[in-house]
């Protein structure tokens, strides 16, 4: 589950650019669930369907500061960021541009300070990165929500 502050926002991110649908909208009162999910799930299929993503715009929050989790220094609840498998990383890229979403690693960049982790502990008192996950890391990316969330673009198929 992610909170979102905006849902037109994080709709067009999550359905227009990534491809999800909405499955079903639950209206709680103080809290509105959207359950999104691949185009070819209904609501019949909604409890067994794999790869559901529940967001929930809770309008209460509005001056609250979600912490994404990758955000080392800031208060949060340790969450780090979603994965998503797609068929083509650079045309999920270029797509993800082409809506205006903010890029945080592209293709083929491998630095430390992309990976989600803290660099002081990866780099030094903890040893160096693997050079095999860094030719791993490369062919994947990272991409940004309205909501300041990471999401993972990895290929259906990793090159080893």
């Amino acid at each position: 589950m992610l909170r979102i502050k905006d849902p037109t926002a994080s709709l067009r991110f999550y359905n227009d650019c990534l491809g999800l649908h909405t499955i079903f909208i639950f209206n709680t009162g103080p809290w509105t669930i959207y359950y999104l999910g691949p185009r070819d799930v209904t609501i019949a299929e909604l409890g067994t369907s794999k790869g559901l993503l529940e967001l929930y715009h809770i309008p209460s929050d509005a001056e609250t500061d979600y912490a994404s989790g990758n955000e080392y220094g800031r208060p949060g609840v340790g969450f780090g960021h979603l994965g998503f498998t797609v068929p083509d990383v650079g045309a999920a890229l270029e797509r993800v541009r082409g809506f205006g979403f903010e890029v945080l690693k592209g293709l083929g960049e491998v630095e430390v300070s992309g990976m989600g982790v803290n660099g002081g502990i990866v780099e030094g008192r903890e040893g160096e990165v693997a050079e095999g996950y860094k030719g791993v890391f490369a062919q994947l990316a990272f991409v940004k929500d309205p909501d300041g969330y990471w999401v993972e673009l990895v290929p259906e198929v990793v090159k080893t």
